[in-house]
């Protein structure tokens, strides 16, 4: 566990983690019993030791297995990684709120910017493998990333980010807004 947790200490923003809990057996086994899971080592260990975590700015999660075509992205943003704190990011309210409305067998570990979720396989075939769930896609919405957690974890990297100005930003609108907003400007002047 030595190799993830040199690669959690080098991703995981301290510098907007509120909570430094160490949560123990008992509270692991509680989670795992309520929700009919049985996690993996490497998960348990973050789990006891992190949680709650959101994911410097400047790592991105690159799959270690191939994507299908109809996934442009090669590179995906983390917001959070879930956890056992009493915030915004408990594991357990996330697995409560996303229950029935992700594929069987699945629960949420992390969420990407706009609603896209990492999930953990909780049985079978999938057990302890990592998927992305794309919520705005009507078929084939849940994506296998990585075989364990830790691969997830391995698998960031540091990327170069663009600071927005006013130069790189483009704004797309449609053209009714579009249409809408011109002539109110004119209509100002």
């Amino acid at each position: 566990m030595e190799e993830l947790k040199k690669k959690l200490d080098e991703i995981v923003d301290f510098d907007i983690k509120e909570i430094d809990t160490i949560w123990d057996e008992a509270d692991i086994k509680t989670l795992e019993e309520k929700h009919n899971l049985k996690l993996p080592q490497d998960y348990v260990f973050y789990l006891k030791h992190y949680g709650n975590d959101y994911i410097r700015e400047d790592f991105r999660f690159i799959p270690s297995i191939e994507l299908p075509k109809k996934i442009k992205q090669t590179q995906f943003e983390i917001d959070s990684i879930y956890g056992l704190n009493n915030d915004e990011n408990r594991l357990d309210d996330k697995i409560n709120t996303h229950w029935d409305i992700l594929p069987y067998g699945l629960f949420p570990i992390a969420d990407l910017p706009g609603g896209d979720l990492i999930c953990m396989g909780k049985q079978g075939d999938k057990h302890n493998k990592i998927y992305i769930w794309f919520h705005e896609m009507d078929v084939y919405n849940v994506v296998q990333v990585c075989d364990s957690f830790e691969r997830f974890i391995e698998n960031f990297k540091r990327v170069k980010v663009e600071n927005n100005t006013l130069d790189n930003v483009k704004l797309s609108l449609g053209d009714k807004l579009n249409d809408f907003l011109n002539n109110a400007s004119k209509n100002m002047k």
